[in-house]
């Protein structure tokens, strides 16, 4: 139980960070002192801040998740969250698509799609993960298209409404695998 609150204590102090800097500005010594916690304990979690990042961003989709139905419902609450929280993406993902995020939040989707495959959902993308020769590159291009479209939108200042950027998403993502 301490560690599971010692664990989230990091995350949350790592995304009251994100609030205000850029991730490649956070330092450890900046995530112990918001959490109120030793470097110490810190290292007994996690390796780095990219470790705590991966952890953290990890818990936060899979709440996600567990709160959606389908791949839609999925599409419509990252989009959501996403305006929601618009500096802390911001300041995470100031890279760019050439930031080294930009490919680990392309994996961490595309391992939620592939997790659910093992699903009994007949949504179409399920379907297609199923039925794919390669399930594996097909859940990459799919949330590759998803991740490029939250980039377009934060590009452009978030000044497409939300439900436009929500319909586009899932016109994509349905097109890619029909």
């Amino acid at each position: 139980m301490k560690a599971n609150r010692t664990v989230r204590d990091f995350e949350v102090a790592l995304m009251n960070l994100l609030l205000t800097t850029s991730f490649e500005r956070i330092t450890v010594d900046q995530i112990c002192d918001e959490a109120l916690l030793h470097r110490s304990s810190f290292y007994r979690y996690f390796h780095d801040k990219y470790d705590l990042l991966e952890q953290a961003l990890g818990a936060w989709v899979e709440r996600i998740v567990d709160q959606t139905a389908t791949e839609d419902d999925l599409i419509e609450a990252l989009v959501s969250q996403i305006e929601a929280n618009r500096a802390m993406f911001s300041n995470l993902t100031n890279g760019g698509m050439r930031s080294s995020f930009s490919a680990e939040l392309v994996r961490m989707i595309a391992e939620i799609l592939l997790a659910r495959r093992q699903t009994p959902s007949q949504n179409t993308i399920v379907v297609a993960l199923k039925k794919a020769e390669n399930p594996e590159m097909l859940a990459y291009v799919l949330s590759g298209a998803i991740m490029g479209a939250f980039y377009w939108w934060q590009e452009n200042n978030y000044h497409v409404p939300k439900a436009e950027v929500v319909t586009f998403i899932k016109r994509s993502v349905h097109a890619l695998v029909q």
